[in-house]
């Protein structure tokens, strides 16, 4: 396992048992300009996802960079006979998600695992979501190839990253900086939609629609950040900045894992 980093996460931890926070760990997504409390927008963005996935009962599902567990937390009270396995390689993180417990039938695991080795048996997931984790993953490519591998013919995945594309000031170049030093590790922040698209395709799967909702995650600074933030030592008003000045793309991606078509799940329009 690589170094942990995440040197913001115990203050996440310690907001959330203090009841000054939710149990999420991304942004906002405020969809058709709706006026959305932060916590219903954090709420919007895992329900984007969840969404995407077209869940029923009876399914084999896993979250990779689970966070504290949120979005299989809400898989377990709405659905009856799944089994959940939530990976994540923060042993703190994992003591949170521990805590769940399970409802209906289901089935709960949680897998301190490298996200490119999740040590879950090939074709054994009929979903796998990770949601705003990838930019922490050592490798993109390798990350999806692991999600790839373990899921069974016509397996979807859900997936968000974060991507940079290249600064164009010297003040833009210090905020990336700063951002990827303190909300490390975040090994390969510059890239762009076409990479994440060549990627799905060298990792073995099809690609169903590649969404880019920046647009929508904006307004997450006037929540988290206050206008006297210095971007230059503040990692939130450093993303903020890069953001309004159109170097920080937000991605959502849904990917099947090629098959026979017998198990297949209904999938949006491409975007």
């Amino acid at each position: 396992m690589t170094d942990l980093g995440l040197d913001y996460v115990p203050g996440l931890i310690a907001a959330y048992r203090a009841g000054f926070a939710t149990d999420h760990m991304h942004l906002g997504y405020w969809p058709d300009d709706e006026a959305l409390d932060w916590p219903a927008a954090q709420n919007a963005m895992m329900e984007l996802h969840l969404d995407a996935l077209a869940l029923r009962d009876g399914l084999a599902i896993t979250d990779i960079g689970c966070g504290l567990g949120s979005s299989l937390r809400v898989v377990n009270a709405r659905f009856s006979d799944c089994t959940l396995t939530g990976v994540n390689i923060d042993p703190r993180q994992l003591a949170v998600c521990r805590e769940t417990q399970p409802q209906g039938g289901n089935r709960l695991h949680w897998v301190q695992a490298d996200a490119a080795q999740t040590t879950l048996a090939d074709d054994s997931q009929d979903i796998v979501v990770s949601l705003e984790a990838m930019f922490h993953f050592s490798s993109r490519m390798a990350f999806l190839k692991e999600a790839c591998r373990i899921l069974r013919p016509d397996g979807l995945l859900v997936c968000s990253d974060i991507l940079f594309s290249a600064p164009q000031t010297k003040l833009e170049e210090a905020c990336l900086s700063v951002v990827t030093k303190d909300y490390a590790p975040w090994p390969q922040p510059l890239a762009d939609i076409s990479t994440h698209q060549s990627l799905a395709a060298q990792t073995g799967f099809q690609r169903a629609s590649t969404l880019d909702i920046s647009a929508q995650v904006l307004p997450t600074w006037q929540h988290i950040v206050s206008s006297r933030d210095d971007p230059l030592s503040s990692p939130q008003a450093a993303m903020r900045a890069l953001h309004k000045a159109g170097r920080l793309h937000y991605i959502v991606s849904h990917l099947r894992k090629p098959g026979d078509g017998a198990q297949q799940h209904p999938l949006p329009k491409a975007g």
